[in-house]
């Protein structure tokens, strides 16, 4: 049976290297500096989490057997079109965000010498959902005074 915690792992640098590729697309698809900076950032914290997950083994975590497959059961794909508008894309970011940090949160609980990594990033997503949000809510705000509600 394959370890429950590589399957974690496989998991994380594929959303991760998925996470960037979008980010890219959106950041030069979208209207805005300040949107347009935040996506490039997140593209740049992604590269740098495939790298670093793509580097760690499931030895540097810890856990039960019922604990891992616990872990696993948080695998879920939030799948995002090519094409979409930015309020779409901020959303589909969104929901991206608190999945893995969901998930990164479950995998540091779990203890072991990488605890530490997957609570940052757990930390990471949530503050960059906080900043997706933010920016929604502008553009939303933008949209009311613009269409004179």
């Amino acid at each position: 049976m394959r370890n429950p915690l590589q399957t974690v792992l496989d998991f994380a640098v594929a959303r991760s290297g998925e996470a960037e590729a979008l980010f890219k697309t959106w950041a030069s698809e979208v209207v805005g500096a300040e949107a347009q900076a935040l996506l490039a950032e997140l593209a740049a914290t992604e590269r740098g989490r495939t790298e670093m997950l793509s580097r760690m083994s499931p030895e540097e975590l810890t856990g039960t057997a019922d604990e891992t497959v616990e872990v696993a059961e948080l695998l879920v794909n939030v799948r995002a079109p090519r094409r979409v508008t930015l309020g779409v894309a901020i959303d589909l970011a969104i929901r991206r965000k608190d999945v893995t940090a969901a998930l990164y949160e479950r995998v540091a609980e779990l203890g072991g010498e990488a605890c530490s990594f997957f609570r940052a990033m757990a930390d990471e997503d949530r503050r960059a959902a906080r900043a997706l949000g933010a920016i929604a809510e502008r553009l939303d705000e933008k949209g009311k005074t613009a269409s004179g509600r």
